[in-house]
């Protein structure tokens, strides 16, 4: 499906040569008109367009959202964070008139927009200094120039990038660093079209269907080069005028913006599921005599659709996990039940640990064979305590299956933090929700009940002696059980909630939009108004990819049982009734 008409080549190079021919026109103007920029009097000068609580203008421009067929979808879509942006915008006092929003399906179309936006904002700017003959109304009142109206204003662009179904799976905000070189994505496609990140077709030519493969992935590369030079030129020209330029969720070669906004970053959405599992389990108390079994789950794509760059982000976000966990594999207090991690184990293990996850099918399978069921009888379980599935798909399929595998019971059964029964009082704010925890064994339970056994019943607590513990013996020595694991996602999909609330899933995370929006409209008033960018202290200055700049960085929301309410309920982020109470 083409979701926007075909372009021809000499179509494409007409609208690009009557962009530069506005471009030149302006220095046209500039030239013949006798503008120049106002000397620095030391007073402040003021826009016709603005008032003193004006905060100027901004241009916002997103990729489109991903197509949604069900609730089976991140919580965070590009809409929703321009909707908070804009209201916030509109919070600093900027005019709602004053604020222009556009969202596209292909980089192209959008770098395209970017430079019509640049190119006719200053030409209008050069023309209205042209018409006032850079006359002043006053002895010692300042001129009105296009710099000054250029200054008031900031470009906001959140660059279309190619991801696979894989990538999406951990929502819009998904970024990375765009290169001139064609990604593999992109040459991995069918042979008729090219996708987005919405599933549709860029635009190539209107007789791609018919060409070869190779005609089509060079038709794709040409244009995307193309694209991201035009965006390149555009922004730049943007800045050389005086307007300001935020870069969201992705950067690229060859251009330094005055803020980015990284949203979140792979290494982040990792390391935030580990570190659950380390508190969760209280790995810092666990002993080598009864280790925890933890698996770690690296979704990707069917082989004909995986790319070189599902394989960087799966590196990149293992490598994070093991910077975590990899001490506890190391000293022996945990272990994977597959065997596929270890103590010999490295950064480099990612890829024993990635799979197929392209159906729920393929989850299913995985699972099942790194938990052995397949050779074990209907009666027994091998046990485990955590599995990081990275994103919210992967967890409720992973919940799903082990359902039908027989496990029981929650993730609140293990180290307690919340009783199940009390969420919902917790919800309608009746009362916080506390249980005390089951100490675990320091050494595993034996198959006879002798002294080993008697030991580590000693160190338990009377009161809590009756909770369910992930070590429970069986028949097997304590080597299978059926309690049910921690089981870590990301997305917060919108129909995986009520997985929170009943304990199957016991955490997801998810980028915090509104603190993100309601920081960057704060910068954006700052940059607007000449003011120095310090909207508080998540901005600081830092290197992404090789390019240095203020940079806006959140923390990531993590939700649990325990704090559902007051973190996506009470913030307006979901309802009740999407929690499913």
């Amino acid at each position: 499906m083409t979701l926007h008409g075909g372009r021809n080549r000499s179509g494409l190079r007409r609208r690009t040569g009557e962009a530069l021919t506005a471009v030149l026109t302006v220095a046209l103007v500039f030239s013949f008109s006798g503008c120049s920029l106002a000397p620095d009097t030391g007073e402040t000068s003021s826009s016709p367009t603005t008032s003193s609580a004006d905060s100027g203008n901004a241009a916002i421009f997103t990729p489109s959202d991903g197509i949604t067929l069900s609730q089976h979808t991140p919580l965070n879509k590009w809409t929703a964070f321009v909707s908070e942006l804009t209201a916030s915008l509109q919070n600093q006092h900027m005019k709602k008139s004053s604020i222009t929003a556009k969202s596209f399906d292909n980089l192209d179309d959008q770098s395209q927009a970017v430079q019509d936006y640049v190119v006719s904002h200053i030409a209008s700017s050069a023309s209205s200094a042209s018409s006032s003959g850079g006359s002043t109304t006053g002895a010692g009142s300042s001129q009105t120039t296009d710099a000054d109206s250029a200054k008031n204003h900031t470009i906001i662009v959140a660059p279309v990038t190619d991801t696979t179904d894989s990538q999406r799976q951990y929502g819009d905000y998904f970024g990375s660093h765009i290169t001139e070189k064609a990604s593999a994505s992109a040459s991995s496609s069918s042979p008729s079209t090219t996708e987005s990140p919405s599933g549709a077709s860029s635009d190539t030519d209107s007789s791609s269907s018919s060409a070869s493969p190779s005609t089509t992935s060079n038709n794709a590369s040409t244009t995307r080069h193309e694209a991201i030079v035009r965006l390149r030129s555009a922004l730049n020209l943007a800045r050389n005028s005086g307007m300001h330029v935020v870069l969201l969720s992705s950067t690229f070669e060859g251009f330094t913006p005055d803020l980015f906004v990284p949203m979140a970053s792979v290494a982040q959405m990792a390391q935030v599921q580990a570190k659950q599992l380390v508190s969760k389990l209280e790995l810092d108390k666990t002993s080598k005599e009864n280790p925890k079994q933890i698996e770690v789950l690296l979704p990707s794509g069917s082989s004909t659709t995986d790319t070189a760059d599902v394989d960087t982000f799966n590196k990149t976000a293992f490598s994070a996990i093991w910077e975590v966990l990899g001490p506890y594999f190391r000293s022996g207090a945990v272990e994977s039940p597959s065997g596929l991690l270890d103590k010999n184990s490295s950064a480099d293990s990612w890829k024993l640990l990635k799979f197929n996850a392209s159906n729920e099918d393929s989850v299913k399978k995985e699972l099942t064979a790194r938990l052995g069921k397949q050779n074990k009888s209907a009666s027994t379980r091998t046990r485990i305590d955590g599995i990081l599935s990275m994103n919210d798909y992967v967890a409720s399929e992973v919940t799903e299956t082990l359902t039908s595998m027989g496990y029981t019971g929650s993730s609140a059964d293990i180290n307690p933090e919340i009783s199940i029964a009390g969420i919902v009082d917790n919800i309608t704010g009746k009362k916080d929700l506390k249980k005390s925890k089951a100490p675990d064994p320091s050494v595993a339970p034996s198959t006879n009940g002798d002294a080993d056994s008697s030991a580590s019943s000693s160190s338990q607590d009377s009161s809590s002696s009756s909770s369910s513990s992930s070590q429970q013996s069986d028949d097997t020595g304590g080597l299978n059980s059926s309690a049910w694991p921690i089981v870590t996602g990301y997305g917060a999909y919108l129909d995986n909630i009520p997985n929170i609330v009943d304990g199957q899933q016991w955490m997801t995370a998810l980028e915090d939009r509104k603190g993100i929006g309601s920081t960057l409209a704060k910068a954006v008033a700052q940059l607007n108004t000449s003011q120095q960018v310090n909207a508080d202290d998540s901005i600081r200055t830092e290197t992404s990819n090789g390019i240095s700049a203020p940079t806006l960085q959140k923390e990531l929301l993590t939700v649990s049982a325990s704090n559902l309410k007051s973190v996506l309920i009470d913030t307006n982020y979901v309802t009740a009734a999407d929690a499913g109470l």
